[in-house]
């Protein structure tokens, strides 16, 4: 009994100091935004205005002030992710998180974004150009609140300090950020696996470009996809969002109810928490605009001021190519290109790591770039493949040009800083006060021998499909003032420049059939841009429904039937018909295809934009020799597959959710978590689950990957909903972020906006300084001691 009371005690022990600590921390941690504090470096004060949802208002007296206090405040609301990405960056994360990491560093570090950032922070600083003091600024308020104050929650979990940032950071996290983008490191792997796999007929059913000349693939049996699978495996490990798509739209005032430019921009990028964006205001003599930065890098991506406004979609442009090398049978260290012999270059490089000694890890690189499959020791392939990406052959202006679309003052100026970007493939999209809309396809474009080509490996050992060239600007797609009154872009194909097709990685044209049936109107308003933002109508779910239905005509659930033909293909998250119809044709395209493309690449395929693409073509042409199934003696025919893949739907539904079907609903089997770094150690960091309407490829772009489990996890979504209108800018113009400002667990803005963002309501993105001077939430910076 005794022994008892003295354990009961030391449990209570434990339980109060576990307690106390975490007080001690939300005491500690826990920001404030009000009061003075001494920034070093200022030539004057700096006030700050936090507004309702925590958005910052920076009034400073000089422009260097002004970004050394956004400095300050982007690590007093962020600092855990900009050191987070920069480490993802740098391929140091063995460093923050140990051993575990040590592939993840050498697979980052092979693709090159580490070095490249090194050497174009160097170039930045040598060109001196006038934005350089605005980033040391920028950089010296981050390093200020380090040094002066607590470090934040993840860091003190860890056990770890944070060091002070440099100006290679900003082009580390940018860097990657061009990196998540491509799409290449996944579907070249994968398309050239099925082409060596099945005969052309198989991919051009798909409408997959399949070609064979002097760069025909030498060996067929090799698994390819692990290259691909090593990709997923890192991206998905890393707990930072990767870039995924967008919808933006621009319309010219003589198709609004105003008679002025109305913006809309929701860039598609994987839900974390925090998010990617940090919204804030900058005030400074001469100059004013409202922001949505990538923490870590000074200037924001997307933004908008009285005058214009800009923002961004993906291109998905094809910025990367592979190469099978042709290695010589007696040196190892040699390789073959254009008939000649050559020296394949080594690279050392040193990885740090938490809790043991650093280790050393060599770089192979050819004339093409770095060699991938070098970090493939699990499955080792038998060729060795290398890698060119545009982003890392091209010195990089991405600083001067983000910095030139900011403070630019007119169109001509905007076109010319859009121009300076070489990677990655950008939709610039514009419009300003004057009644100007634009969009310009910014990025490098390799001129290929072949565009059809390029999606899947080259021979490396010919030097024909070398990229030695790249088309001028000019010849990029783009669109100015266009005579029908809007520009609008859906990550989809855009129009040949000089009759060619560019290659590319491009979605479905769901999404922009869908924006250019809702701009036809001539009257659209603020409200109408709300409506769009949160469309769940898909176009191509109404365009293959008929077909669909047609299959199961005679089916014995007449009920049901007649349910689903009332369906207009909206993916409304209290609607049962969305869980059924999605499942459907997921499970058709995988009774149609999966016997041919087999079990092991079939995870992969889904993740590719073929995938998505191939859906409505495959699903309409009757006659494809997908539909019937290898492995039976008998031919299947379209409608076989579609009632088989019913059947499969309905019985795994009434599993998963039981017997009566009008008591499921979408929203059950789709619903929105933003997963935090360490959320699967630490859940509460995590923010929701929230049931959501949505789903692939339509404007409000809630994607997931198809599961055959009961949840379909969504990935990625609008990283912001954001609408300028330029007859009122300051007082009518409205975003949502997908959980809130701040990246710290203790502040009132760390999930404030989740369930509005799941709502789909919208907050104004305040510039009256009338009412923003009105609130309570003041910071002063001073010099002053």
């Amino acid at each position: 009994m005794k022994i008892l009371k003295i354990l009961g005690l030391l449990l209570l022990f434990i339980i109060l100091g576990v307690a106390g600590y975490a007080f001690y921390l939300k005491l500690s941690l826990t920001p404030s935004y009000s009061g003075e504090r001494v920034l070093t470096g200022l030539s004057g004060d700096v006030d700050i205005y936090f507004t309702e949802h925590g958005v910052p208002h920076i009034y400073g007296e000089s422009e260097e002030d002004t970004y050394r206090a956004l400095g300050y405040i982007h690590a007093m609301e962020r600092l855990w992710q900009m050191d987070l990405l920069r480490h993802v960056g740098s391929g140091r994360l063995s460093e923050l998180f140990g051993p575990d990491m040590i592939e993840n560093d050498k697979f980052l570090r092979t693709m090159g974004i580490s070095k490249y950032a090194r050497e174009s922070a160097l170039e930045y600083e040598k060109r001196n150009h006038k934005s350089l003091p605005l980033v040391k600024a920028y950089i010296a308020g981050i390093n200020d609140y380090i040094a002066n104050n607590p470090k934040p929650l993840e860091h003190t979990i860890l056990g770890l300090d944070v060091a002070p940032f440099e100006i290679q950071n900003a082009f580390e996290i940018l860097t990657y950020m061009a990196f998540s983008f491509s799409n290449a490191h996944i579907t070249d792997p994968v398309l050239t696996e099925l082409s060596n796999k099945l005969d052309s007929s198989y991919l051009k059913d798909l409408n997959i470009y399949h070609y064979k000349g002097e760069s025909t693939l030498r060996s067929f049996d090799n698994r390819y996809s692990i290259q691909a699978e090593k990709t997923v495996s890192v991206l998905k490990s890393l707990g930072v969002p990767e870039f995924i798509g967008s919808n933006s739209w621009v319309v010219s005032p003589e198709k609004t109810s105003t008679g002025e430019v109305l913006f809309s921009n929701d860039p598609h990028i994987a839900f974390s928490q925090p998010s990617v964006w940090y919204e804030s205001h900058l005030i400074y003599p001469e100059s004013e605009y409202y922001g949505y930065h990538v923490p870590g890098a000074p200037f924001p991506l997307l933004m908008h001021s009285e005058q214009k406004a800009i923002g961004l979609t993906m291109f998905e442009n094809d910025d990367m190519d592979f190469y099978i090398e042709e290695i010589h049978p007696e040196d190892s260290n040699k390789y073959m290109h254009k008939d000649e012999w050559k020296d394949i270059v080594m690279e050392q490089e040193e990885i740090k790591v938490n809790g043991q000694k650093p280790i050393q890890f060599t770089i192979r690189k050819t004339t093409h770039g770095p060699i991938v499959s070098d970090i493939l020791t699990e499955e080792p392939l038998e060729d060795i493949v290398s890698m060119y990406w545009v982003n890392t052959n091209f010195p990089s202006y991405m600083m001067e040009a983000v910095h030139g679309l900011v403070s630019a003052n007119d169109l001509q100026e905007v076109e010319m800083a859009a121009s300076m970007i070489h990677g990655p493939g950008l939709n610039i999209m514009y419009g300003d006060k004057d009644g100007n809309v634009a969009w310009w396809a910014v990025g490098k474009l390799p001129i290929r021998r072949d565009e059809r080509s390029s999606k899947t490996f080259y021979d490396g050992s010919t030097g024909l499909d070398d990229t030695d060239s790249t088309y001028a600007f000019s010849q990029n797609p783009h669109a100015i003032n266009p005579p029908w009154g809007y520009v609008h872009s859906a990550n989809n194909q855009p129009d040949t420049v000089n009759g060619v097709v560019y290659s590319g990685y491009y979605l479905p044209d769901d999404r922009g059939e869908r924006i250019t049936q809702f701009l036809a109107d001539s009257s659209l308003s603020v409200d109408h841009m709300k409506t769009m933002l949160l469309d769940d109508h898909s176009v191509m779910m109404n365009e293959i429904k008929g077909i669909m239905l047609h299959a199961i005509k005679d089916t014995e659930r007449g009920d049901l039937l007649r349910e689903l033909i009332k369906w207009k293909g909206d993916f409304n998250r209290d609607d049962f018909r969305p869980l059924i119809f999605q499942k459907w044709v997921n499970e058709t395209l995988k009774a149609a295809q999966k016997d041919e493309i087999g079990k092991k690449l079939w995870p992969l395929y889904k993740l590719t934009h073929t995938y998505k693409v191939a859906t409505e073509h495959l699903i309409k042409n009757k006659n494809s020799k997908w539909w019937d199934n290898d492995t039976t003696e008998v031919i299947e025919t379209r409608g076989d597959i579609i009632r088989q893949a019913f059947e499969t739907t309905i019985n795994d539904l009434t599993i998963h959710w039981g017997d009566d079907y009008t008591l499921w609903n979408w929203g059950s089997a789709h619903a929105l978590k933003h997963k935090h770094a360490m959320g699967d150690i630490i859940t509460f960091l995590n923010v929701g689950d929230f049931p959501v309407s949505g789903a692939n490829e339509v404007l409000n772009n809630m994607g997931y990957t198809y599961s055959e489990e009961k949840n379909q996890t969504i990935r990625f979504g609008p990283s912001t909903r954001r609408i300028v209108d330029f007859s009122d800018v300051r007082n009518n113009s409205w975003s949502i972020l997908p959980t809130g400002q701040s990246g710290n667990y203790f502040s009132p803005y760390y999930a404030d906006q989740a369930e509005m963002f799941a709502e789909g309501v919208f907050r104004k993105m305040m510039m009256n300084h009338e009412v923003i001077k009105q609130s309570k939430n003041k910071i002063t910076l001073t010099s002053k001691d």
